[in-house]
């Protein structure tokens, strides 16, 4: 059998893995690996992007991987594997060098460049590199920068370089663009907030909650019980009890609460819509100082990130520090250690 053939077997299973018939592409790739064997550049891409598909990222990235080392003049195969890893929070190195990859391709189409050029923003910025991840978003074709990927991105990178008012001109272009995209509006909001536009950012917030809702609807968690909300108040204490006594005192006397999720009239209030804890109450500002009036653990965000208990005080500690910085203004607090 022929590399065309291969080819055409691979086309066919990526499309199925693009509409989600994973049985389909099941089957493709089985095929596919009779006739090139498992080691084909092709078949590996295939192998990896029904890994992904299937959940298991770390296998995914390994088999991108392999396919980016075979090499190929498919620019996909590249774009995909900078994609997984960077979505996944694994190998930045290595995906900066698949998405450069693309932009030394000579039959690499415009499109394919524009997308690398996004992706090497993202990455860049992952790095707290913004400069270049400006100069990436500068170097992209003109009729993609109406794109609300683009745009997006765009703001989410001025946000981050403090430029909170381009920031939210983008970021509203990016919401214009694509209205039912919830983290264009968290971020939005967030750029709101930094800007001074508080009832503003609430708005968007609460549109986050809505589309947050409605994509999670019929994928709803077990009820709260007494011994799950007993349980977790139990781990929250035992995390700041290692926070530095400065910070404990700030929580300390707080009364703590479990919940599914957060509540429009909390979002309404100035909560975040998805922080694993929130803190309730006035946050500081420049005129006074913050009234902390309880905390909020919100079980069913803690139980969509982790994959076993083991990373529940990882994430509480990761979004207490979070919403110290918001809610007290409190910087420099390092992770895992608590120290500032």
């Amino acid at each position: 059998m022929s590399t065309q053939s291969i080819d055409a077997i691979v086309d066919r299973g990526l499309a199925a893995v693009e509409s989600d018939d994973l049985e389909s592409a099941q089957q493709l790739l089985e095929e596919a690996t009779k006739l090139g064997g498992e080691n084909h550049v092709r078949v590996l891409h295939l192998t990896g992007m029904l890994a992904w598909a299937e959940g298991r990222p770390e296998h995914a990235a390994g088999y991108l991987m392999q396919a980016t080392d075979a090499g190929s003049e498919d620019p996909n195969i590249y774009l995909d594997c900078a994609e997984c890893l960077l979505l996944h929070d694994q190998d930045l190195d290595e995906a900066e060098a698949a998405a450069r990859t693309v932009l030394r391709l000579a039959g690499a189409s415009g499109d394919a460049q524009d997308q690398a050029r996004l992706l090497l923003s993202q990455i860049r910025l992952a790095d707290d590199d913004t400069d270049e991840a400006l100069e990436m978003l500068d170097g992209i074709s003109d009729s993609r920068k109406q794109d609300p990927v683009y745009l997006s991105t765009y703001g989410f990178v001025l946000m981050n370089a403090g430029r909170d008012e381009e920031a939210v001109r983008a970021l509203r272009q990016a919401v214009a663009a694509d209205p039912e995209d919830p983290d264009v509006h968290y971020w939005l909001g967030q750029a709101l907030e930094s800007t001074g536009d508080i009832t503003a950012a609430r708005e968007s917030m609460l549109r986050v909650l809505e589309l947050d809702e409605s994509e999670h609807e019929g994928h709803e968690h077990e009820p709260l019980s007494a011994e799950i909300e007993e349980d977790l108040r139990g781990q929250f204490e035992g995390v700041i009890e290692e926070l530095p006594e400065p910070v404990l005192k700030l929580l300390a006397t707080a009364p703590i609460s479990v919940q599914p999720r957060p509540t429009v009239d909390q979002v309404g209030k100035g909560a975040d819509p998805r922080s694993v804890v929130t803190f309730l109450g006035r946050p500081k500002t420049d005129d006074d100082d913050a009234r902390l009036e309880g905390i909020v653990i919100m079980r069913d965000f803690l139980l969509d990130e982790i994959n076993d208990d083991d990373d529940i005080p990882e994430l509480m500690i990761v979004s207490i520090i979070d919403e110290l910085r918001r809610f007290f203004r409190l910087e420099g607090l390092e992770m895992g250690t608590g120290e500032e």
